[in-house]
């Protein structure tokens, strides 16, 4: 019950709830460790004040001539000579009252037998005077003849501590609520003012989603900042894929407008090829819709976060398939990696895109030999890139042909089969990735391809 009453509790709600709990038991715990305080205090003084008249009543006993005791004088605070005063004392001789103050009146002390020249200090309920705080001790006068040992009281009631400690008590408990209620008041505005900036977060958020702004503005406390910067990057993430799906959808309507031109234009009139004119030309649009529908697909896959694929499992199927491919030529493949878990930050489907063009080139062109090197780019001054290195030994390309081999429609040996695409949605694909891929010749004599990946 309790859960789900404060699940339904906003979060401004739920802290000042638990900072009002806060305040209430610390204040409790405050105002219970005072008054223990407080009442050892009045003790300890009333202890001191007792003592004190217990000292100068001992300093006036005297024996007379006949060895009774009496007082030299009486004691100089006035309470002891009014009738139930609550400031008592008393001299026992034998467990008997010998001498005792006006102020008991017709009553006497009954405390327990003390220790021979032992201090007492105690309290006890008596059945006529109330509870009592008592000190006590048990002397002998320093008279040669004399060996009879006195007992010393003197009491006061409980009452000299308790309305003094009631009075603090009604005190303290005013001042701790005053206090919690300007603490709570003090709460309620820092929460306030602290969570300010997740109201105007909200209200930006709002602009955004009515359409009245494209971002979040304005500045954020340090812990909010990096919230609201990865929200920006997210609306940017998610305009850039919009925008590269409506550039993809003009891109691939203007590829397949070619096309469908010439099927248009070949229906006006006949034809005894138009067959074989439709099949050219339905494969071409195909090429074309299946490279811009990969290249959307991908601009949307990267955005993904936390997906990885697995680089050497990849490479083996990959290899594995090409050599039953190319059977006949007997590629021999070496795969050269010194480090086991290496990954591609992406999807499984778009890392065999890439790698198996690439290795299709390379088997095509290789005479017998084909490189692959899988690396961490660290040594080259980029921490936490990924170096790709494919080689063959073939009779490679001329150098003014290494940039051009990535652009669409662009082969490197026109008598070859083939659309161009092959390279060119690797190329696209890795930018895409935030990457880079280059040409260059390989120390086996033929191509290398060099690819990075963050």
């Amino acid at each position: 019950m309790l859960k789900k009453t404060l699940t339904k509790l906003s979060l401004t709600q739920r802290l000042l709830v638990g900072a009002m709990l806060w305040v209430f038991c610390s204040l409790l715990v405050a105002g219970a460790l005072l008054n223990q305080l407080f009442q050892q205090h009045i003790e300890e003084q009333l202890h001191k004040e007792l003592n004190m008249h217990m000292m100068q009543l001992i300093a006036q006993m005297t024996l007379d001539s006949a060895g009774q005791l009496g007082l030299s004088q009486a004691l100089n605070d006035p309470r002891f000579e009014q009738p139930l005063s609550g400031l008592y004392w008393q001299i026992d001789v034998s467990s008997q009252p010998l001498l005792f103050s006006h102020s008991l009146w017709d009553e006497t002390l009954t405390p327990p037998r003390l220790q021979i020249d032992k201090e007492t200090w105690f309290r006890y309920k008596d059945p006529e005077l109330g509870e009592l705080y008592v000190i006590g001790r048990s002397i002998a006068l320093a008279e040669p003849s004399h060996a009879q040992r006195y007992q010393v009281w003197v009491a006061a009631q409980k009452s000299w501590i308790a309305e003094p400690l009631q009075r603090f008590v009604w005190m303290l408990v005013l001042t701790l609520a005053v206090l919690g209620c300007v603490l709570v008041v003090g709460v309620w505005w820092q929460l306030k003012l602290g969570l300010r900036p997740l109201r105007q977060l909200r209200q930006r958020l709002a602009a955004v989603h009515e359409g009245r702004a494209n971002s979040i503005d304005g500045q954020y406390p340090q812990e909010i900042q990096p919230l609201v910067s990865e929200f920006n990057r997210v609306l940017r993430s998610q305009a850039q894929v919009t925008e590269r799906a409506r550039t993809q959808a003009g891109n691939l309507a203007h590829a397949i407008k070619t096309p469908l031109a010439v099927l248009a234009n070949a229906a006006k009139k006949p034809d005894p090829q138009l067959a074989q004119l439709v099949l050219q030309q339905i494969h071409a649009a195909q090429e074309q819709v299946d490279y811009h529908l990969s290249r959307a697909r991908v601009a949307a896959a990267v955005k993904t976060v936390g997906v990885r694929t697995e680089i050497l499992p990849a490479l083996h199927s990959l290899v594995k398939l090409l050599q039953r491919a190319y059977e006949p030529k007997s590629v021999q493949v070496e795969l050269l990696s010194g480090q086991k878990e290496l990954y591609f930050k992406g999807e499984a489907q778009d890392l065999h895109e890439i790698l198996g063009n690439v290795l299709d080139n390379a088997f095509k062109w290789c005479e017998t030999r084909v490189q692959v090197q899988v690396q961490r780019a660290e040594a080259l001054g980029r921490p936490n890139a990924l170096k790709i290195t494919i080689d063959d030994d073939g009779k490679g390309i001329a150098a003014s042909a290494y940039s051009r081999i990535f652009q669409r429609g662009v082969r490197a040996d026109e008598l070859a089969p083939g659309s161009g695409l092959g390279l060119a949605i690797v190329a696209d694909l890795v930018l895409l990735y935030g990457g880079s891929i280059e040409a260059m010749r390989s120390p086996l004599g033929g191509l290398r391809i060099e690819i990075y990946f963050p």
